[in-house]
């Protein structure tokens, strides 16, 4: 293996999420949002939001979740999120775009 084929900082070892220094942060799922995305199916969409939120359970990876204004025209956050990441911490924010 050439040194330009070996990941990029980890000394040639297999890179691996340690849950211990790792947060999921999962920003602005909300179903109204999910209605702009042209570029794949919303319900393919959604699976893949749900399997974040479930490979962070299993990995045992704290989840922070936060949506913009979600009373609002962007809607709530997509309930696959806490469902499939019960621990999932939610935190409020101001305004719409701010994460």
């Amino acid at each position: 293996m050439s040194a330009s084929t070996l990941p990029a900082n980890f000394n040639g070892a297999r890179p691996v999420i340690d849950p211990n220094d790792a947060v999921m942060l999962l920003i602005d799922h909300q179903s109204g949002l999910f209605q702009t995305v042209a570029d794949m199916p919303m319900t393919t969409l959604r699976r893949h939001a749900a399997a974040l939120a479930s490979m962070a359970t299993l990995a045992k990876l704290p989840v922070i979740t936060t949506a913009s204004v979600p009373q609002g025209p962007n809607g709530p956050l997509i309930p696959e999120i806490h469902a499939n990441a019960p621990h999932a911490q939610y935190v409020a924010r101001k305004g719409e775009i701010n994460a």
